[in-house]
């Protein structure tokens, strides 16, 4: 229990910037060993990564409620209710690592999430 509380303080909006300015930029280098350690873990189903991921997920759709809360409850365009690509990333990350069918494509979001879990990086 007292490693969830941690996590809970240690997963927050700059460690959630951090991880994925970290996973693109590891992206960018092609560095494959980032996103297969957090492939592993999602294929393992980590409870410790199932929760970074859901409370990234969280953080990512507080920051951008925060930021266009009006824009999203007002507007008549479909698109502009829509929360961002990383937010629905995050989402859809932790839904498909939930459900035990992980998504290769989201293979770098399980590495951000596996660098604010502590498995490498």
């Amino acid at each position: 229990m007292a490693a969830y509380i941690e996590l809970e303080n240690h997963v927050c909006a700059e460690s959630v910037e951090y991880a994925y300015r970290r996973c693109q930029l590891e992206l960018h280098k092609n560095n494959q060993a980032f996103a297969d350690v957090g492939m592993r873990a999602a294929k393992a189903r980590d409870p410790k990564l199932l929760k970074v991921l859901d409370l990234a997920a969280n953080v990512m759709i507080n920051l951008e409620e925060s930021q266009r809360r009006e824009q999203i409850r007002s507007s008549l365009v479909f698109g502009e209710r829509r929360y961002s690509t990383e937010t629905q990333m995050f989402r859809e990350a932790y839904r498909t690592c939930d459900e035990g069918d992980p998504c290769p494509n989201l293979m770098w979001i399980y590495g951000a999430a596996a660098l604010l879990a502590g498995f490498g990086g």
